[in-house]
């Protein structure tokens, strides 16, 4: 069977064999803060713990991410933006 490597997912955790994906679906789906609670939900840095660098890293970068849209939601509530200023919209 000939499986292109472009359909192929990185394995991060080669101990449990988990996929980039499935870690960063876990993050997202539980809001998760810490290796520990990924490895709780879905194995990923439960072994050598030589993964550990890039579970951060993605814990990382989804609260940047959340970090973000909380920032954009709120200067959007303070302020009504040019056109509404302009037109006198609120």
């Amino acid at each position: 069977m000939d499986i292109s490597v472009a359909n192929q997912e990185e394995i991060i955790c080669k101990c449990y064999q988990v996929s980039e994906t499935t870690i960063r679906k876990t993050i997202e789906a539980g809001n998760l803060e810490s290796i520990d609670s990924v490895t709780r939900a879905c194995g990923a840095g439960g072994g050598c713990h030589s993964c550990h660098i890039l579970i951060q890293l993605f814990i990382d970068e989804h609260q940047q991410a959340n970090a973000v849209k909380a920032a954009q939601q709120e200067s959007s509530k303070k302020s009504p933006g040019f056109f509404g200023r302009l037109f006198g919209k609120s």
